[in-house]
């Protein structure tokens, strides 16, 4: 892979690309929060015609100046996609790497099939990731004047490491989780491809049935004994199940 930066929409965007690539049979993978694409591109080896936007404000692509949400970073992948000459690629988004990618579809770019891996699709008002920013907000009230470094000792488990380590995205964090996709997933109308970890904690399982029965274009595949990364928890059985879809 190589490693190459783009200036699009005023930000720099830093990605990866499979040497020799086809922008017609284009495979674009879009990452999960602060997940690099080098962790799905140490797996993938000489994947043809593989592109991996690292998503901006991780992975070295610079931070949003404003509170981003979903429909702020699919229009800034529509962006890149055009500005890199790709058309109707098949699209492949980790965690919130698939809600951007559904985002995307909905609002009416094209796209071969979609393959979901772990996708944070699913925003439920009492869901894990609500429940952490809940307690987040509250831990907050209670201990204004506790610095984060001393609020995340505290908290302990309790609270999401991914909102303790966001920094200056922590709003940016906290808009994305609030963002369910489940409508514009159910509207979907092309090949659907779920991938999921079966011990996946911060999408779990139940989830993956979720979206299976609201979508009945979609397969979904289980890799047993694996989390949220089950491409680098399992990486030979993940292989195994993504080529024979790609």
């Amino acid at each position: 892979m190589i490693k190459k930066e783009i200036i699009v929409s005023g930000l720099k965007i830093s990605y990866s690309i499979s040497q020799g690539f086809n922008a017609s049979r284009a495979v674009v993978f879009l990452s999960g929060w602060k997940s690099p694409v080098d962790l799905f591109c140490s797996v993938m080896g000489n994947t043809p015609n593989l592109l991996a936007i690292n998503l901006p404000g991780w992975g070295g692509s610079e931070a949003p100046k404003e509170t981003w949400g979903l429909v702020e970073y699919a229009k800034l992948v529509k962006a890149v996609l055009q500005r890199l000459e790709v058309v109707s690629p098949i699209l492949i988004g980790h965690s919130v790497g698939g809600a951007v990618a559904v985002e995307y579809l909905s609002s009416g770019e094209k796209a071969q099939k979609i393959i979901l891996l772990g996708g944070a699709i699913i925003r439920e008002r009492l869901g894990r990731s609500q429940l952490m920013f809940i307690g987040a907000k509250v831990f907050r009230l209670l201990f204004p004047f506790i610095n984060k470094k001393m609020r995340k000792r505290l908290a302990g488990k309790s609270l999401s490491p991914d909102y303790m380590e966001a920094g200056e995205m922590e709003e940016i964090y906290k808009r994305l989780i609030s963002e369910d996709r489940q409508e514009a997933y159910l509207r979907l109308n092309l090949p659907i491809i779920l991938i999921w970890g079966e011990d996946d904690k911060a999408t779990p399982y139940y989830q993956a049935e979720k979206l299976k029965v609201l979508n009945d274009k979609a397969i979904l595949e289980i890799i047993p004994q694996a989390g949220h990364y089950a491409f680098l928890d399992k990486p030979d059985e993940f292989r195994k199940i993504f080529f024979k879809y790609l």
